[in-house]
């Protein structure tokens, strides 16, 4: 959609008027995003682009509006302005701050805080170490420059008791600080474990791929002081290199497909910090 259509089918809707403002995002890697500033209001509006298989990150609409829906009130995500599938066209309101810049104590309360939605209906991912990794190795097998670190032995844990709804890419998605901290982008959310959240916010390669410096020693302490859930501390330990193996599965891949050579080498790099959070935990 182009913006001339973006802009018509917004005032058809009645959501602009002549004067409305648009600015297109750079950056995005599948999906086309505008802002667009109506009046006293600023909205974000974002076409979807086709599914892509075969990804730990599937493009999925219907259930970004899904989540919006379920997080409204909860002060964790963006407010929902409308959804029109038969477009692939959503609107909500614009986030205000800069992208996230360090709050790690804000980004444990917004995870706290999200724990309240209700995870039902969305697609649920791999629970266990054994699951986790199997999805690495399925990564792995598609590179034709495999690491020679070895595989993490699966460790056994049980199933959560309480199962959350996840974003499962918050690393670089974190919009303003303190309580007015927001996570957007959930064009992938899942009924899964909150400790693939936590690990993707805690994770060095995220933060590499968001072109942000990885967390401190001191900044992973605040945020576990902070979380106050020595339970989630004791799981997350048993699953962390298994969540590491196949993210840096996941980028191995991404570095080996992508035509960008500056983007593979982020996929690099996030790759050999991925390996050595893994190792730190084997």
């Amino acid at each position: 959609m182009t913006e001339l259509e973006l802009r018509q089918y917004l005032s058809n809707v009645g959501l602009v008027g002549i004067p409305a403002q648009f600015h297109k995002f750079s950056g995005g890697l599948h999906n086309s995003v505008w802002r667009v500033d109506t009046g006293d209001r600023r909205l974000v509006a974002k076409v979807f682009a086709a599914p892509t298989a075969g990804t730990l990150f599937p493009n999925l609409p219907e259930k970004e509006a899904d989540a919006l829906r379920r997080l409204e009130g909860l002060d964790v995500a963006p407010n929902l302005v409308g959804f029109w599938p038969e477009v692939k066209l959503l609107v909500y309101d614009y986030v205000d701050g800069e992208m996230w810049d360090g709050d790690v104590v804000g980004a444990a309360h917004l995870l706290l805080r999200k724990e309240v939605a209700d995870p039902t209906g969305f697609r649920r991912v791999s629970l266990t170490c054994e699951d986790i990794l199997s999805e690495g190795d399925e990564f792995f097998v598609r590179c034709k420059n495999k690491p020679k670190e070895f595989r993490p032995h699966p460790v056994a844990i049980s199933v959560p008791e309480k199962l959350s709804l996840i974003h499962t890419d918050v690393g670089v998605n974190l919009v303003g600080s303190g309580g007015g901290l927001r996570l957007i982008d959930w064009q992938c959310p899942a009924v899964g474990d909150i400790c693939e959240d936590i690990y993707s916010f805690l994770s060095p390669a995220f933060q590499i791929l968001g072109e942000r410096p990885q967390l401190s020693g001191e900044q992973i302490k605040s945020f576990w002081d902070t979380l106050d859930r020595p339970d989630l501390a004791r799981r997350y330990s048993k699953l962390r290199a298994a969540f590491a193996w196949r993210f840096a599965g996941y980028c191995a891949w991404r570095a080996e497909i992508l035509d960008d050579t500056d983007i593979c080498g982020r996929y690099r790099f996030a790759l050999s910090a991925e390996l050595k959070y893994m190792e730190d935990f084997v």
